[in-house]
């Protein structure tokens, strides 16, 4: 969990699918993150996200809708 911040964005692992979120809040048992426009943060657990070590390169995004603005 400690590598984890909220806002950051991560890469999502499930089996061979792959998906780009970013991280609405931070929890004990996992963060809830967004993977779509829409506001609403789905429940991922730590063991499947992995940081995008150059996400300074994401200057935009429609992630998460209007919560992070």
């Amino acid at each position: 969990m400690d590598e984890f911040r909220e806002g950051q964005y991560i890469v999502y692992g499930n089996g061979d699918r792959f998906e780009i979120g970013r991280i609405k809040s931070l929890h004990a048992d996992g963060a809830f993150v967004a993977y779509h426009e829409g506001e609403t943060g789905a429940k991922t657990p730590y063991d499947c996200m992995h940081p995008i070590v150059n996400e300074y390169a994401i200057k935009e995004t429609s992630l998460g809708g209007e919560y992070f603005k």
